[in-house]
């Protein structure tokens, strides 16, 4: 474990999950971690960052690219953050680095999210940016989804979604950490509540109820862990032996590989929730570094 590993544990310990307790109070966390992201760097000069205004009439929420000279494959990536904070100028670097080691282009999605839009609004806006990149020709066997925390768990609704409208499946699916379980019963939110360095289990309870709003903690689109994964493409996912979300990904692992699904989980011990994310971490760019394995991977040949 690297001394910028130890660090960010102890900074996430004091910083956020001591400071999490309690109620969670959405404007607070927002302006913390907006103003946090202000610091991040700019995504190098060789990477093209191009904002995508909200196109309201076609169903289009705001987006980004970020992307290499002459790209040989697509990210379609969403971002992380309890569906109700964080956003793209928070994953900017790891879009950015995704797009560089890929070889690909990366389109980072700003949908909408709780508790000003509920469930399953931003599953809207994940389908709505497939139609459209599938409506531009974009062949779905050059797509991988990509997503982190929540957005691991959107992406993989996304991948439900569009499989029960009839629409092509892309090449394959990245999920960093991803919450899949909104009912929050996976064992480790208690086993693991004191390793986590960032969460309190109570705090993911509150996050789903903002989004949920009342509707079904297990519903397919919002948990789905519990969907039918049958005729899903294949999945990596990244996961920290200490976080509380691990058996979101364990147990996601495990109903994939009996569904038929390709699945393959790399776990870390010692790591932060997210931690490929982090790409000032070496753990970070070198789980990056295999996640744009992936991705060459099951795209190549598209």
């Amino acid at each position: 474990m690297s001394i910028q590993v130890v660090i960010a544990n102890l900074v996430l310990r004091w910083q956020f999950k001591s400071k999490g307790r309690g109620p969670i109070d959405v404007p607070k966390v927002r302006h913390m971690i907006t103003k946090a992201a202000k610091r991040y760097p700019a995504p190098p000069a060789e990477i093209k960052h191009t904002p995508v205004a909200a196109k309201g009439a076609s169903g289009l929420c705001a987006a980004e690219w970020l992307s290499v000279d002459n790209p040989q494959r697509t990210v379609l990536y969403f971002h992380g953050g309890g569906y109700f904070f964080c956003g793209l100028d928070t994953h900017r670097p790891v879009c950015a680095y995704l797009a560089k080691s890929a070889k690909a282009r990366v389109l980072s999605v700003d949908y909408r999210m709780a508790p000003e839009n509920i469930f399953p609004a931003a599953v809207d806006d994940a389908v709505a940016w497939w139609k459209e990149l599938l409506s531009q020709g974009i062949s779905p066997k050059s797509v991988v989804f990509a997503g982190d925390s929540a957005g691991g768990g959107l992406a993989l609704a996304c991948l439900v979604a569009a499989r029960d409208q009839g629409l092509p499946m892309p090449a394959g699916a990245l999920l960093f950490s991803p919450w899949t379980d909104l009912s929050c019963s996976g064992e480790t939110m208690k086993t693991l509540a004191d390793a986590d360095v960032m969460f309190n289990p109570e705090s993911l309870p509150q996050a789903a109820t903002f989004y949920l709003a009342g509707q079904s903690a297990t519903h397919p689109l919002a948990s789905p862990l519990f969907a039918d994964l049958k005729g899903l493409p294949p999945l990596m996912i990244h996961a920290s032996r200490h976080e509380i979300l691990l058996s979101d990904s364990t147990r996601l692992h495990e109903r994939a590989l009996q569904q038929g699904l390709q699945s393959e989980i790399h776990l870390k011990a010692k790591m932060p929730h997210v931690w490929p994310t982090m790409v000032m971490l070496p753990e970070g760019r070198q789980s990056l570094k295999e996640s744009s394995q992936f991705i060459t991977r099951v795209t190549t040949g598209a």
